[in-house]
């Protein structure tokens, strides 16, 4: 059944008015957005739209691209080539408007500032610098003990110098007789029997005072040795000192030895004190255990030598 105007009910009227409104508002959504294609523009449409693809194409193509990119390793930077442990960061200070970056990676073999040990001022001097407060101990004490010896033999003219150095002692004389040498012997305690030694016109001997080693430089000394060599009748030489066997040898107890022309097989004279017939000692043991010695101002008289097998 065919419907005309003229047959319509109200219905299809009101439903026709309805489609035809609908239809015009269509039509201008469509000319709104430039969507509306009018006669002969079917093809401007269609390259349109093969050009929409093809920027879309594009586009596609560049986001994949990117993805590629971002999935590639990056680069290591070189490895520096400080030493290791002296490597220090240095932070540019970038103004306050500009974003800093964060989570960046850190150059192979360098260490972060997390790696990094914080060692603490007393550990750092421990393993840096050594104590040197008992060095320093001694160095006091010895310049304190060489004040004290010039105070005490500041009147005494041989002396040349009393000096520190470093944690020992160094004195300097030029002796006026062997007595001025004898007392600087007893003075830094060097042992009775130690050895002396010559040395450019000086005799040099080394002892101790309250624990402090002392050099002692004694100028005109081995002139003078020399000169007592050649005044004793019977000179004996012992640790810098010179012994005449002919005269009696007074030790600090004023007791008198003698020596009677007896010796050991290396030399050493043997004594007997006197006004007895008793046994034989070596000087050496002597002047050890009663020392020091003085020689005796008279010529020591003969005497019977005592038996030569009763030496201690």
């Amino acid at each position: 059944m065919t419907i005309t105007p003229d047959n319509r009910t109200d219905v299809e009227q009101e439903l026709a008015e309805q489609l035809g409104q609908l239809a015009q508002r269509f039509v201008a959504r469509l000319k709104a957005e430039g969507r509306l294609v009018e006669t002969g523009g079917a093809q401007a449409l269609k390259r349109l739209q093969e050009q929409d693809e093809a920027q879309r194409s594009l586009r596609e193509a560049a986001e994949g691209a990117f993805d590629i990119i971002d999935h590639l390793p990056s680069p290591k930077p070189p490895t520096p080539t400080l030493p290791p442990h002296t490597f220090q960061a240095h932070t540019p200070h970038a103004p306050a408007d500009v974003p800093q970056p964060t989570n960046l990676p850190q150059p192979a073999g360098v260490p972060t500032a997390e790696q990094i040990p914080t060692i603490s001022p007393a550990a750092a001097h421990s393993a840096s610098t050594p104590d040197h407060s008992a060095a320093d101990h001694a160095q006091a004490r010895s310049a304190t003990t060489a004040a004290r010896l010039r105070a005490e033999n500041a009147g005494r003219l041989e002396v040349m110098q009393i000096a520190p150095d470093h944690e020992r002692i160094t004195i300097h004389i030029r002796a006026l007789s062997l007595s001025d040498w004898e007392y600087w012997l007893a003075a830094i305690g060097a042992p009775l029997d130690a050895p002396t030694h010559r040395a450019e016109g000086a005799q040099i001997a080394a002892g101790q005072i309250d624990g402090i080693d002392v050099h002692l430089t004694a100028h005109e000394v081995p002139r003078l040795l020399d000169e007592a060599t050649k005044a004793a009748e019977e000179p004996f030489h012992l640790a810098g000192r010179i012994y005449d066997l002919a005269r009696g040898q007074i030790d600090r107890h004023g007791q008198t030895w003698l020596h009677l022309g007896q010796r050991q097989t290396d030399n050493m004279p043997l004594l007997t004190l006197c006004g007895t017939s008793g046994p034989l000692y070596p000087l050496t043991s002597i002047v050890m255990a009663n020392g020091p010695l003085t020689a005796s101002p008279t010529q020591t008289p003969p005497t019977t030598p005592p038996d030569t097998n009763n030496t201690h």
